[in-house]
């Protein structure tokens, strides 16, 4: 199957921030979110914070499209940082 990895723009209850996300097919893989200084990283395995899951909904439902896409070595740096900052 095809990966593809996405960035956007988010909010939660850390404010604004960047979502990064790796979905292969349809399914959501691995992400990073970048709020500030806080970096929460969450794959299949598990999360770095409790209060964020990965997420669950199929990609064709999260609404991103070509223009949301970034290479895969945008995403493995993120992800590299995201896992080397817990």
């Amino acid at each position: 199957m095809t990966r593809k990895y996405f960035k956007h723009c988010a909010d939660s209850i850390l404010g604004e921030g960047l979502i990064f996300l790796e979905a292969t097919g349809d399914e959501i893989t691995r992400q990073v979110e970048i709020y500030g200084d806080s970096i929460i990283w969450c794959d299949k395995e598990g999360q770095s914070d409790d209060r964020f899951m990965l997420a669950d909904q199929p990609l064709s439902i999260i609404g991103l499209g070509a223009e949301h896409e970034i290479p895969a070595p945008d995403f493995e740096v993120v992800w590299s940082q995201a896992r080397k900052s817990q």
